[in-house]
């Protein structure tokens, strides 16, 4: 994802969609130099690239070693060399753009970035908290359930307070045979043993085929299967889904332990190449489904 990184890599910021620079508190990348201004300078994504504009500073904002005529903006390239006081500390790394992620308030500060296009808290081995983007706006999921969530707001965790940064999301790229699948152009066939756990699962997208190699998640994802599967006749609004206790259950968790296997699951798709794995679980209220509508369950050879 794309930061501002010193040139001896000691240290390194991810990019908001927009952000100040300088040594005011009020800046999201503070810089405790001499030369900098409390508010020196403004960073932010627009029109498909990164601009830079100096805020009247006293001392300049240099790109690869040229001042920056004051109040006026560039557009960066990466691997640009920056300056905020004199030329040549920092570096842009991918120009790509914003991703979310979120910095930690406590001392020392660091910041998660997404893993396998999943962003957890505190990191993606102890998924306490999954932020997601669905129904058009940003949430934050717990054990305990998913509350709606806004760019700037600061969640508590065990670990401490975080704040998270939450750029608009760009559309998901058109499927094609060539591209990587989203869920609308998947079908999952599940092939039963004979006491009805799960002896193969397999994504097909077109000619191509994903086999899901077998995981402890998997009852998970058999039970959600199963639920929509056998509602296929009703209305597809209403198709699969089930309250968050009776599936618990059913598969003899608990609610920490679905949180972490549903975390388990999405990065099992992710690293499969599934653009939107995080919507793998569907969740309105205290009831779950599983986000995939193409299915199919087969008896046991």
């Amino acid at each position: 994802m794309a930061k501002i990184q010193t040139h001896d890599r000691a240290h390194a910021w991810p990019l908001p969609s927009g952000c100040l620079i300088g040594r005011s508190r009020t800046c999201s990348i503070r810089l405790d130099t001499a030369e900098t201004s409390g508010e020196h300078a403004l960073l932010r994504w627009r029109s498909g690239a990164w601009e830079l504009q100096d805020l009247h500073s006293r001392n300049g904002t240099y790109v690869d070693g040229r001042r920056l005529e004051a109040g006026h903006c560039l557009s960066l390239h990466e691997g640009a060399s920056l300056g905020f006081g004199r030329p040549g500390e920092y570096v842009l790394i991918d120009a790509g753009p914003p991703q979310p992620h979120a910095i930690a308030l406590t001392t020392p500060a660091r910041a998660v970035e997404p893993h396998a296009g999943l962003l957890t808290l505190p990191d993606p081995e102890s998924p306490e908290v999954t932020v997601l983007y669905r129904d058009q706006g940003w949430w934050v999921e717990r054990a305990d359930g998913i509350l709606p969530v806004t760019d700037g707001e600061v969640i508590q965790t065990q670990s401490g307070p975080w704040r998270l940064h939450l750029p608009e999301p760009l559309p998901l790229t058109r499927d094609a045979e060539d591209l990587a699948p989203t869920l609308s152009a998947l079908a999952l066939r599940i092939t039963l043993n004979p006491d009805q756990s799960a002896a193969e699962l397999v994504l097909t997208h077109g000619g191509r085929r994903l086999e899901l190699k077998g995981r402890a998640h998997h009852a998970l994802l058999l039970a959600l299967a199963r639920q929509r599967f056998d509602e296929r006749d009703r209305p597809s609004d209403e198709r699969g889904w089930i309250d968050q206790e009776e599936l618990l259950r059913r598969i003899g968790y608990d609610s920490n332990r679905l949180h972490v296997e549903i975390h388990r699951l999405r990065r099992q798709l992710a690293a499969l190449g599934v653009l939107d794995a995080v919507h793998i679980i569907d969740r309105r209220a205290h009831q779950l489904r599983i986000g995939l509508s193409k299915l199919e369950l087969l008896p046991a050879p």
